[in-house]
């Protein structure tokens, strides 16, 4: 039997439901969420720099000229 199409409600209380419990445990564990969110921004900018570089250095390659 197929699954029913998601409606955007559905997802919606999804992801308020993982944001709540998040929040949840980001009051009762800070130290932890903490050192969490500081890995995942640096990840995040280490990512972003790295994908600079690459739309830079195809902009710059002799095939643009």
């Amino acid at each position: 039997m197929p699954l029913p199409p998601n409606t955007p409600q559905d997802t919606q209380a999804a992801i308020m439901v993982l944001v709540t419990i998040f929040a949840a445990c980001a009051v009762i564990y800070w130290r932890a969420t903490f050192k969490v969110i500081l890995i995942v921004v640096l990840i995040l900018i280490i990512y972003g720099v790295v994908m600079g570089f690459h739309g830079a250095s195809a902009l710059l390659a002799p095939h643009h000229r």
